[in-house]
């Protein structure tokens, strides 16, 4: 036996998550909107834009807080502006979540400290964490936040010591640099109520309790002040009213993006579980009896439920808003009697289902089930390249003698089968590079486009060393034609005949054909204008 019972767990958890999120990243191209607008945001702060307030197209962007743009910059700064440096960044806090969650682990239950590298390993295994987790998006650094204020709630437990209060001001002050104010809601509700989780004896008094957690609360805002004090000021007005108010309570109260009905995280859960929660043991550690059965998992299982209902309630939702709480459900899992009675095997084939959908919608592609998606011959290469890693899965599954062990495989192998077989669909139609490189190529004139919702999917795609400006109606048009002779004007779709404006390109992103148009050069410049290179003999002459 082991002096430290889950450590050789714990290493396979991390290297396991480190493996897959680097390979599942490389295996698709930088996805729009998203990524590509992070990204975006980022560079122009790298090509000399503000680093307290962030820009997108040169305007003020203000829907997220600054901190992944300070990291991506950072990550530039040591190893190059590389693409893949950058997109590093927040698989990295998934890979710090999945250390801290070991740690709560062992804190909550040190009589079981097998348990810490079980949830650790849960957690890196998990579908949805290891497919939200390999993304360039704000939600890991939000979970390892509240990973960490949930170890300082816990450590406030045995006492009023100074150094949880710290932890939790620290853990507060890095989920709002991370997404905003709404860290509050991943780990408010374990800190107030503990009355409901805590064991009635050596209990703190309340007045202690509360007393710390408001201290904390001083503590994050002293630090986020560093940033925010000087970003409300240099972003006037109308940052101030998007930062502090529609960008945090706005959305709680009315989303303007993402709508969804209350039942919509419900819908989701077989999602958050797969594949642990799958399993006839993962289902009986999610028992009523046994979420209520010590402090830990009480403390544990307010967190999740307290979010899982604020979210429901909130309008606007989208599936990684509670990527925060997958630890949680890993160490609610991590209390779990493997099962491993030979009759109950073939059973286990079910946790590979949603690889096997996209087996049989990837097989319909080349017969025009999906009219809009390539059909190459190469396509059937990735499928087979698909089903065999499915199958390889469901073989380890199978012969796997222990329950955690054969659950394991499952998502990692099942996510890098997917994104296999959709190659051909998503390099072809999602890679922004390939439009990103013409526009730099003829960007010397400037660079606009008609696409009023244009959110920076090409510009740092193309290192465009200047914004793409948005140009609203036709009148726009004209004028920008008129100050950027030799400009070039990107379209999602044919212009109706400009005078002057010629097209040069097309290609086919994301469902659209978007065109690519060169303003004309003056037939007569003016004096002023620098001399133009005499066109090169040809070969006649």
């Amino acid at each position: 036996m082991t002096s430290n019972p889950g450590r050789v767990t714990l290493i396979g958890a991390l290297v396991t998550f480190a493996l897959f999120a680097t390979v599942l990243m490389m295996m698709r191209p930088l996805m729009a909107i998203d990524e590509t607008r992070y990204l975006t945001v980022a560079w122009e702060m790298w090509q000399g834009g503000s680093k307290f307030v962030p820009h997108l197209n040169g305007e003020i962007y203000s829907h997220k807080p600054p901190l992944l743009f300070w990291l991506v910059n950072l990550a530039w700064m040591a190893f190059g502006q590389s693409e893949w440096a950058a997109r590093l960044v927040a698989p990295a806090f998934g890979l710090l979540s999945v250390y801290l969650v070991a740690r709560l682990a062992r804190a909550l239950w040190p009589d079981a400290p097998e348990r810490g590298g079980l949830a650790a390993l849960i957690l890196a295994t998990s579908g949805m964490f290891l497919l939200y987790g390999s993304t360039t998006m704000f939600d890991t650094m939000l979970s390892a936040a509240t990973l960490i204020g949930m170890l300082s709630i816990w450590g406030l437990r045995g006492g009023l010591r100074l150094g949880p209060v710290i932890g939790m001001g620290v853990a507060l002050a890095l989920g709002v640099l991370a997404k905003g104010p709404v860290i509050l809601v991943h780990v408010m509700p374990a800190a107030l109520l503990m009355p409901l989780w805590a064991a009635r004896e050596g209990r703190v008094r309340l007045a202690g309790w509360y007393g710390r957690i408001a201290l904390a609360f001083v503590i994050a805002l002293a630090l986020v002040l560093i940033w925010l004090g000087p970003a409300v000021i240099l972003g006037g007005a109308k940052y101030r009213e998007q930062i502090l108010w529609k960008q945090s309570a706005g959305r709680m109260v009315e989303s303007f993006a993402h709508g969804r009905p209350v039942w919509f995280f419900i819908a989701l859960l077989p999602l958050y579980l797969w594949p642990w929660g799958w399993s006839r043991a993962g289902l009986a550690a999610l028992k009523p009896s046994r979420l209520w059965a010590d402090p830990g998992t009480r403390m544990v299982s307010i967190w999740a439920i307290a979010a899982l209902i604020a979210f429901s309630l909130i309008s606007g939702k989208q599936a990684h808003y509670l990527l925060p709480e997958m630890p949680a459900l890993a160490l609610l899992l991590s209390g779990m009697v493997p099962t491993a009675e030979p009759r109950m095997r073939a059973l286990r084939l079910a946790w590979l289902l949603p690889g096997l959908g996209v087996v049989i919608a990837a097989a319909a592609v080349p017969f025009g089930a999906f009219p809009d998606l390539p059909t190459g011959t190469g396509s059937w290469l990735f499928w087979i390249v698909g089903v065999v890693i499915l199958a390889l899965a469901a073989l380890i599954v199978l012969r796997a003698h222990a329950g955690w062990r054969a659950e394991a495989w499952v998502a990692p192998l099942s996510l890098v089968a997917i994104e296999a077989m959709v190659w051909p669909i998503l390099w072809p139609i999602y890679d922004p590079v390939p439009l990103g490189a013409l526009l730099a190529a003829h960007s010397q004139h400037g660079v606009a486009t008609t696409d009023t919702g244009y959110a920076g999917q090409f510009s740092y795609a193309g290192r465009l060393v200047e914004p793409v400006q948005v140009l609203g109606n036709s009148a726009d048009l004209g004028r920008w034609m008129a100050a950027h002779p030799g400009g070039i004007v990107l379209a999602p779709g044919a212009l109706p005949d400009v005078s002057g404006l010629g097209q040069i390109a097309e290609r086919h992103f994301r469902q659209r054909d978007w065109r690519i148009y060169q303003v004309a050069l003056p037939a007569n410049p003016s004096p002023n204008a620098a001399p133009q290179e005499p066109p090169a003999p040809s070969a006649a002459q």
